[in-house]
């Protein structure tokens, strides 16, 4: 008798920003690609930003992995002209629990995963009302999940963040095992910060955005072959990381 086997179901949620959204729509199309799941990703959109509808709209199609938008919550009554940025997204990441709750309970296809982005960690009782493992996703690297900037700040709400990030089922962060070995040994490790982040650590990336006319980075990686050993540095500056050109001179 054949046994029909049903593909895991992942449910990805971003926060609002570009700089959220682009990670989770390529972890998505990894899953999807290289590891046969089916995935939903739930967007809690700014709708302030003309880039971050465009990137919205053109991930709707080819329809790889089905989006969902969640409408930016009136947050007026609870933010003023002075409330950080971190602070604002973690209102709006809070307001949009009920919402995306009864999205999320409505799907045709359970799901068996729910994956979280950085100020996911609010709505982390949904996937224990529904009971459904949850993991966190580290779009960043693995320094930014060992520590915080106490003089800034926006480090409380991070600190908060940061006390619930061990509650879930695991952690995916968008590094690799060679690049970062003693910060990923620490997160590990019982006597060191693994004594606090019990959830288990998944190496996932780089997760980069896909370059090319085909989605393909392979003119990049025929260049990097090319080059001699230890001779290339890769350097990261987020989502809103720039550098002046005197500051890319000293760099260089």
């Amino acid at each position: 008798m054949e046994t029909f086997i049903s593909k895991p179901h992942a449910v990805l949620i971003s926060n609002p920003s570009l700089g959220h959204l682009i990670p989770v729509l390529e972890l998505g199309k990894r899953l999807v690609t290289l590891h046969n799941f089916e995935v939903t990703i739930f967007v809690a959109t700014s709708q302030t930003s003309a880039a971050e509808s465009e990137m919205i709209q053109a991930a709707m199609s080819p329809k790889l992995c089905p989006l969902i938008e969640i409408p930016a919550p009136n947050i007026s009554h609870l933010v003023g002209p002075d409330t950080a940025l971190v602070t604002i997204l973690a209102i709006m990441m809070h307001e949009s629990k009920s919402p995306l709750h009864a999205v999320i309970s409505t799907l045709k296809s359970r799901p068996t995963a729910m994956i979280f982005g950085l100020f996911g960690t609010e709505s982390f009782e949904i996937a224990d009302e529904l009971e459904i493992p949850k993991y966190y996703f580290v779009a960043s690297h693995a320094w930014f999940l060992a520590l915080t900037d106490r003089t800034n700040q926006q480090y409380f709400e991070y600190v908060r963040m940061g006390t619930e990030i061990p509650l879930c089922d695991g952690i995916l962060i968008n590094t690799w095992e060679d690049l970062q070995p003693k910060a990923l040994a620490a997160l590990r490790d019982d006597k060191l910060l693994g004594g606090i982040v019990k959830a288990p650590i998944y190496t996932v990336g780089p997760i980069v955005r896909s370059c090319g006319p085909n989605g393909s980075n392979k003119e990049l990686f025929d260049w990097l072959d090319k080059q001699p050993s230890d001779s290339v540095l890769y350097l990261s500056l987020g989502s809103g990381g720039t550098l002046s050109y005197e500051q890319n001179i000293e760099l260089a």
